[in-house]
């Protein structure tokens, strides 16, 4: 009996590590909003907006703007504010596939505009900074390796 005693007590243990840890990670998306994200619930459009003025705060920092670049710096941020989200027209009766596929692509080419204005944005912004203030924001800017599905919202450590 003392044999079997150690390894069912270590199994025992092990279980309720397994489960304690299970509970503790399903309680975790509804405090991190970046999990929240990721589970597909939708984060709350103050915490959006208060996440996005951190982040570009941080950036703010890290680039140490010159008097001079901040005209730049703020119509930049204006440009990467979010737009009123239009919502997708409803399923017409009766619609067919073309028509649905050609209301698809009229709400993509909605955004890829919003998406031009915000790269016009960029480039314009871009070409105040010095060289290393590009640098900076190559890094804000960068890959999504290892940054999880928001990608440039984790802020970069410096090399």
């Amino acid at each position: 009996m003392t044999k079997l005693f150690k390894p069912m007590l270590i199994a025992t243990l092990l279980a309720a590590g397994v489960a304690g840890s299970a509970l503790a990670a399903d309680d975790a998306p509804s405090q991190n909003p970046m999990l929240m994200m990721g589970k597909g619930r939708h984060m709350d459009p103050a915490q959006r907006e208060a996440m996005a003025a951190r982040h570009l705060q941080a950036l703010h920092d890290q680039l140490k703007l010159q008097a001079k670049q901040e005209a730049a710096w703020k119509t930049y941020t204006e440009s990467m504010k979010p737009g009123e989200r239009a919502m997708p027209p409803k399923p017409q009766a009766g619609e067919t596939a073309p028509q649905r596929m050609e209301r698809m692509l009229d709400m993509m080419k909605q955004h890829q505009d919003g998406m031009q204005k915000r790269l016009d944005a960029l480039k314009t912004f871009y070409a105040q900074l010095t060289p290393e203030q590009q640098k900076v924001m190559d890094q804000w800017h960068g890959p999504m390796e290892h940054k999880g599905r928001m990608g440039s919202m984790a802020k970069p450590q410096p090399k």
